[in-house]
């Protein structure tokens, strides 16, 4: 796991340059800081074990790198999200999210966070989704679409039919000529067009853990309210429901002039090419209006050598967090621990400017009333005793018992933010 400390900003400096004396700084990866969910194709969840969450943050190490996708259909395993619950809300991604797949009779991993996704070829899933592997479910390498057929558009006006939201329930109708099946592919997205003679706009819809199935519906339709009139795009994974809408930022109308669906649809979305899918008219403020909705398929780009470890470093490096803990840690708290001590940014810089100051010594401090001190670096993390000699400040390494003097400005000002 030494690897990774290429994502620890302070770790480089020791690795790459040395010292003659030895650093406070000795950043490591830490698994047992981390908490792991794999979600199955079937929506079920299951934990991660340490080791397994080691093998995750291997397995997403971005060297070898592949530079295309493999061919031909992809089998999803599953897909795990690392949390670090310690130092961020449940919101907050710590590690690129790991989707495991075989294809070609072969394991990949696809690790995504933000905009960047790379896929490597792997020797074996992580233990706990290989019990798994006979659950996963097939995809196509290439997007497909099809018109529905009749029982399918029935189906779409009776699902609009039904009650939705809160009441009053709105009024939503379905013009089910519009009605498209699309195929979907194992990753990427798609981009739903809005083209008016005012612009274009567009809308996403993305393909991940949350949204990867099969199939999904694409239907126009309107709700109206006492208050509003709105078209959009109804979509649904399995002709339910139809309960996920997008549409444009103004989707207002007064009243619905016609619906078209394009003459010629094509059955296979290559990807970066758009295709219209239907045309609208209507009135606004007395003002005739004209939308055409297109779809499009992007396959996501993928990241490789320096570029890939450039962009890494660049989300990862600089993501700093200290806590001060009255208990030592076993990784499996929460943020809102009443033994934890969080530090503002302001205090976290101070904090990691002085430990990167500090002199080696050979005498110890007394334990200070909180005695820990924890540093997270990207993710790479590690953990001090707090001592006090006299007025000096002597943190020592956990792990190797070795003991760190601030310099004496840097121990004066501790002193002021953080005694009691």
């Amino acid at each position: 796991m030494k690897k990774y400390l290429i994502f620890c900003t302070l770790a480089i400096l020791t690795f790459l340059f040395g010292c003659e004396e030895e650093q406070a700084f000795r950043l490591h990866t830490a698994p047992e800081y981390y908490q792991g969910r794999a979600m199955l194709p079937s929506g079920q969840l299951i934990e991660m074990t340490e080791a397994d969450r080691t093998t995750v943050l291997d397995a997403c190490y971005p060297e070898d790198a592949l530079a295309l996708a493999p061919r031909g259909e992809r089998r999803w395993i599953g897909t795990v999200t690392l949390s670090q619950p310690l130092t961020t809300n449940s919101s907050t991604q710590v590690f690129p999210t790991a989707t495991f797949f075989e294809a070609e009779n072969q394991t990949f991993v696809e690790c995504q966070v933000d905009t960047i996704t790379y896929m490597k070829q792997i020797d074996a899933v992580p233990d706990s989704l290989a019990a798994f592997r006979d659950q996963a479910v097939t995809y196509p390498a290439v997007a497909k679409l099809r018109n529905a057929q009749p029982h399918e558009r029935l189906q779409f006006l009776k699902e609009m039919d039904k009650p939705f939201g809160n009441e009053p329930y709105p009024t939503r109708t379905a013009f089910e000529q519009t009605l498209v099946h699309v195929t979907m592919p194992f990753n990427g997205s798609f981009d739903l067009t809005f083209e008016s003679s005012e612009g274009n706009e567009r809308v996403t819809i993305p393909i991940d853990a949350a949204s990867r199935q099969p199939f999904r519906s694409i239907g126009f339709g309107l709700e109206s309210t006492e208050k509003m009139n709105a078209y959009g795009v109804y979509t649904s994974p399995n002709q339910e429901g139809y309960d996920e809408v997008r549409r444009p930022e103004d989707a207002s109308f007064d009243r619905l002039l016609g619906v078209r669906q394009t003459e010629t649809l094509p059955t296979t979305l290559v990807s970066g090419e758009r295709y219209p899918l239907f045309s609208f008219s209507f009135m606004r403020d007395n003002v005739p209006h004209k939308e055409i909705v297109s779809i499009t398929y992007h396959e996501p780009v993928l990241l490789r050598g320096e570029a890939l470890k450039r962009e890494m470093r660049a989300e990862f490096s600089n993501r700093q967090h200290a806590v001060f803990h009255e208990l030592a840690l076993i990784g499996t708290e929460s943020r809102d621990a009443s033994f934890l001590t969080h530090v503002s940014a302001d205090d976290t810089r101070f904090i990691f400017k002085a430990i990167e100051r500090s002199k080696a010594t050979t005498e110890p401090g007394d334990p200070a009333s909180m005695p820990y001190l924890t540093v997270f670096e990207g993710i790479c993390a590690q953990t001090f005793d707090v001592g006090y000699r006299g007025d000096d400040v002597v943190l020592t390494n956990t792990k190797t018992g070795s003991h760190f003097k601030l310099l004496r400005d840097d121990a004066n000002k501790w002193h002021d933010r953080f005694d009691d």
